[in-house]
């Protein structure tokens, strides 16, 4: 009888040492699938996967799935089904987009960390667990990479520019002459929100420049009367370098950035293509900042310059209904406001949510539509709307479950799937957008 009782005993820990962890690419970049899968399983059997992160706070975030393996003993997390855990369903991104904090919570965990001394971003790690019967049986580390290990950075040092160049190491070398784009960050100001999506795009083959507009040594320190001139200076810097297609030049930003690559570009010909990730085709009034209570104060100032100019902006509404084009005054204030787009010189790609409730990008992607349909252009422009996404969408695949959570006083808005579903799409696309753009462009009108 004894025997008999070992037997099954034996037969579950041969089998559980046979179920083995696969991770396909340990380091990958940031918005590349995990590519992980379990094999060796019985058909039909269960097993869980654990993911966990640290912040860059040192806040640890968890996630779990509960998979059940096909007749063939295989689970892959891109197309299994989680039947538990902390998101349901067939998800790719699911085991990263719904982890879970242990303690305080931050919107965009994902932990960005420079190397001491260094411009280039330092990979994030992450651990995976695979468990049977509650115990862990197999264990892999993988590392995630905003620009991937072969991305050269470096400041820029030239009059009218605080800017960094992030690009791949053999593009200064290969002879070839390369896809630029200048990145903006948003009204956060400084220069790492442009840092980030310039390494992102130099891991995708671009040269990448990073321009800070407000809020750094030597620029304004609110988001009232700031220039946009440095964008044209970058244009100047870029063209002369040896490495850089001159007439493969584009921009974008995000937020108040990619309200400024418009602004940008409506103004300047050499610029081949534009990507607004949530901002607004007409600018909306200043911001003062370091004032208490939310840091950020709205004021009926203008927010951008051109050339010393003030440029035009829509000033507050209680009700703004800036799509009803029956409330004449509204449609007189937009019409004042808005950039004249129509005249960038290559194609225009503009990310919205339609929940954020801070930029209210996805009514104002649909004002700039109504526009370019009254002012018909023969260049590819680009719509991505995401229903359920606010203001904080990302091209990098990182939790959501606290993306619409900044505090008591600044509302962004968006669900957490709504959120992983405008990260896992957006960049794919933009990136495709921006080859197909820039590797086509045009020479520049003088």
């Amino acid at each position: 009888m004894r025997r008999l009782l070992v037997l099954p005993f034996v037969f579950f820990c041969l089998h559980a040492a046979a179920a083995q962890l696969h991770v396909t690419a340990p380091d990958s970049l940031a918005d590349a699938p995990l590519g992980v899968h379990v094999s060796g399983l019985q058909p039909t059997e269960v097993v869980e996967l654990r993911l966990s992160m640290q912040d860059a706070a040192g806040g640890r975030w968890r996630s779990r799935a509960v998979f059940r393996a096909d007749l063939d003993g295989q689970v892959d997390a891109a197309t299994s089904a989680s039947e538990t855990g902390t998101y349901l369903g067939v998800d790719p991104t699911g085991l990263l987009w719904s982890m879970q904090p242990e303690g305080a919570a931050r919107p965009l965990p994902f932990p960005v960390k420079k190397r001491e001394g260094q411009l280039d971003f330092m990979p994030a790690g992450f651990t995976l667990e695979m468990v049977q019967a509650g115990q862990v049986r197999d264990t892999r580390s993988v590392r995630r990479w905003i620009g991937g290990p072969d991305v050269t950075a470096a400041a820029v040092e030239h009059a009218g520019l605080t800017a960094h160049l992030y690009m791949p190491a053999r593009a200064r070398t290969d002879g070839r002459r390369h896809p630029a784009v200048i990145t903006l960050g948003g009204s956060e100001g400084g220069i790492q929100s442009a840092d980030m999506y310039a390494a992102w795009l130099a891991s995708h083959g671009f040269v990448a420049m990073s321009v800070a507009y407000y809020r750094m040594p030597g620029l304004p320190k609110d988001l009232v009367r700031v220039p946009i001139d440095p964008v044209f200076t970058a244009v100047d810097w870029l063209q002369a370098q040896r490495f850089v297609d001159p007439s493969g030049i584009g921009v974008m930003g995000g937020s108040w950035g990619g309200t400024i690559a418009m602004a940008a570009a409506a103004h300047d010909p050499r610029l081949h293509a534009v990507v607004s990730f949530v901002g607004s085709p007409a600018p909306f009034r200043g911001i003062r900042r370091d004032v208490a209570p939310a840091d950020f104060r709205a004021v009926d100032e203008p927010g951008l310059t051109l050339a010393g100019k003030e440029l035009p902006f829509l000033p507050y509404r209680e009700d703004a209904r800036w799509l009803d084009e029956q409330d004449a005054e509204a449609q007189a204030l937009l019409g004042a406001a808005l950039l004249p787009i129509e005249k960038i010189q290559g194609p225009l790609m503009l990310v919205a949510g339609g929940d954020d409730r801070l930029g209210d990008s996805g009514s104002m992607a649909a004002v700039a539509q109504r526009y370019l349909a009254r002012h018909p252009r023969t260049y590819p422009d680009r719509l991505l709307y995401f229903s359920d996404a606010g203001h904080l969408i990302s091209p990098l695949w990182q939790p959501t479950t606290y993306r619409h959570d900044l505090g008591p006083h600044l509302e962004v808005g968006g669900t957490p799937l709504g959120y992983a579903r405008a990260d896992r799409e957006s960049g794919a696309a933009v990136i495709a957008f921006l080859r197909s753009a820039l590797q086509n462009a045009p020479a520049a009108s003088p």
